[in-house]
């Protein structure tokens, strides 16, 4: 077992293969630490890592870049998670990249509004590895 540390966070992976290898995940989250240690976990399980900080930068993202999926962050400034991932889904070039929520607010309310806007799948943080790489592995 690793354990990454990120002042008083310790996030163990128990994983020992690489799952994720081969796979380019675009992560968009506006928390350093959430990015950093998100980023920490992927890239330990073999996975390609891309940030962008808020939804706009990640549209820009994927119009130069391939993905295979998004971690989309629903609360974040200057474009939202939810606006971000409608024109995702406006573009039938990415009708079918899976995009999963990742939010503190966990509540069924939540998990409504993300599979309005056309989310796959939705994570609550803190994020706990292991469903982390399950959710993904379940989508690509």
């Amino acid at each position: 077992m690793e354990t990454v540390n990120h002042a008083n966070l310790k996030v163990n992976l128990m994983r020992n293969d690489r799952e994720l290898t081969g796979f380019a995940i675009l992560v968009v989250e506006d928390n350093e630490l959430n990015q950093q240690v998100i980023k920490e976990i992927l890239e330990y399980s073999g996975a390609t890592v891309a940030i962008a900080e808020h939804g706009k930068e990640a549209l820009d993202l994927l119009s130069k870049e391939s993905f295979n999926c998004v971690l989309m962050d629903i609360q974040m400034p200057i474009m939202d998670g939810l606006e971000a991932t409608q024109m995702i889904r406006i573009n039938a070039h990415w009708s079918d990249l899976p995009i999963i929520a990742l939010t503190a607010n966990a509540d069924q309310h939540h998990r409504d509004l993300c599979q309005h806007v056309g989310m796959s799948d939705f994570l609550a943080k803190p994020i706990n590895p292991d469903l982390l790489i399950n959710t993904l592995l379940k989508w690509l």
